[in-house]
């Protein structure tokens, strides 16, 4: 070997030593074997709804974001849908604004025939499994209403009293019925009054004596003087 030949690689051989040891001194990663599978590089990701996490977790151990609104409904179209046809029921019902209604839970259900689980002594209902929802809503008094809901946008109005009484008054000008209990105290009153939602078929028939299947409940102001009639039909 030369001379010359043995000089060169001693220069070359001290050139890299230097810029090995300038790439420590900043902090520089050092080179890697791109088929080195073992060597995974993660990068920080952001998180739905907070800062970055590092590491990053795998797509199948991570968990679904799921978008939530007010009341407790998760972001499923279905519930969704579901909530805002219960307020628009409900408001109806009532005759009052749909503003004044939130949702408190939205459940998926199955019942047990066609009339939604809300029977009424005057209609006769199919004994079929019926899908839908039971949602309860809350005015801003703080009451709770519980709508019904199934296929082909129906809807029943869930009562919270159902009792037989006696009619002593009747005012078809206001809609006002007075009651009286059968026997015992009446938890329920006895002041009922109709509203948009309320069904009473032959109401301007009714008079005093006449026996009643009722259901009912609260107006949402606690000062009220007369509950909410959902239904009201005659009974031997």
């Amino acid at each position: 070997m030369s001379m010359f030949t043995h000089t060169r690689r001693l220069l070359a051989a001290a050139a890299l030593l230097t810029l090995a040891a300038a790439a420590c001194d900043s902090g520089a990663p050092p080179p890697t074997n791109p088929l080195d599978e073992s060597r995974v590089t993660a990068t920080a990701t952001a998180g739905p709804d907070g800062p970055a996490v590092f590491p990053p977790m795998p797509p199948s151990t991570a968990p679904a974001a799921t978008a939530s609104t007010p009341g407790g409904v998760t972001g499923d179209p279905a519930q969704e849908k579901a909530a805002a046809r219960a307020i628009d029921a409900i408001a109806g019902w009532l005759g009052l604004p749909q503003a004044e209604f939130s949702i408190v839970l939205v459940e998926t259900v199955a019942w047990r025939d066609a009339c939604l689980g809300v029977a009424r002594p005057d209609v006769a209902c199919a004994q079929v499994v019926t899908p839908g929802e039971r949602v309860t809503v809350r005015h801003r008094s703080g009451r709770n209403y519980t709508v019904h809901l199934g296929p082909r946008e129906a809807a029943a109005w869930a009562p919270i009293f159902d009792s037989t009484r006696v009619i002593e008054r009747v005012d078809p000008a206001s809609g006002l019925v007075t009651l009286r209990a059968l026997t015992g105290n009446d938890e329920m009153g006895t002041r009922h009054r109709t509203v948009p939602g309320s069904a009473v078929p032959g109401f301007k028939e009714l008079k005093p004596g006449d026996r009643v299947r009722i259901a009912a409940v609260p107006w949402p102001s606690t000062d009220a003087d007369a509950a909410a009639i959902v239904w009201l039909v005659r009974v031997p």
